[in-house]
């Protein structure tokens, strides 16, 4: 392996530490269906802890353990863990974006313009996961977030009356399909983690 980082200023190693760590470990806070088979899921969380630092350990079983529980505690623990991530990931997707836009603006039009390329790749991969979110799960979120509200006066032991939802529409339908999605999502950042790596220590040029 060629560390070409070495031959870049202060700065850019250090745009390049923020952009890989960032978006994996943003990555890693997403979370993983838990309709995948086992040996599959065991092979991604292995492969993507590398990366996020085991955070996505936690997020893979997490799901599966809200999905035993009763819809009214379902529901919450969701809009718990659906809260902690509006208040991270915003962050972490505007310093690892900027990181790598950094990156490539100043390695644009030099002997490193394949570098800079990459890092434009990276920069749109990681940072597309806001308009993912906005076109394919705030449908979703915004349906667990109203049965969230509407559980809020009820004991937790006591489970509120779904027998006249529609198809896809009760909470752990809603549920399994945000984990597909989210985990879809977490794809995202990783993949921009993947191409700011080769970038940074596999491309010489």
């Amino acid at each position: 392996m060629t560390s070409s980082s070495a031959i870049l200023p202060p700065s850019l190693r250090l745009a390049q530490a923020l952009g890989i760590m960032t978006s994996a470990f943003l990555s890693g806070t997403l979370g993983t269906p838990g309709g995948f088979p086992k040996l599959l899921k065991r092979v991604m969380m292995r492969f993507l802890t590398v990366f996020a630092g085991g955070v996505l350990a936690v997020s893979y079983g997490f799901v599966p353990s809200m999905a035993q529980a009763q819809n009214t505690l379902l529901v919450r623990q969701w809009r718990t863990t659906y809260n902690r991530g509006v208040a991270a990931a915003p962050a972490l997707t505007i310093v690892s974006t900027l990181s790598y836009v950094y990156l490539s603006y100043n390695l644009a039009f030099t002997l490193n313009q394949h570098k800079a390329e990459v890092y434009a790749l990276a920069a749109l991969v990681t940072g597309s996961i806001v308009p993912y979110t906005l076109m394919f799960m705030m449908k979703t979120n915004g349906k667990l977030y109203q049965k969230a509200r509407e559980s809020k006066h009820l004991e937790r032991v006591v489970d509120f009356d779904e027998s006249k939802c529609k198809k896809g529409d009760n909470a752990r339908e809603l549920l399994a399909h945000w984990s597909k999605l989210n985990f879809t999502r977490g794809l995202l950042p990783l993949t921009g983690a993947c191409l700011g790596f080769y970038a940074s220590f596999y491309m010489t040029s």
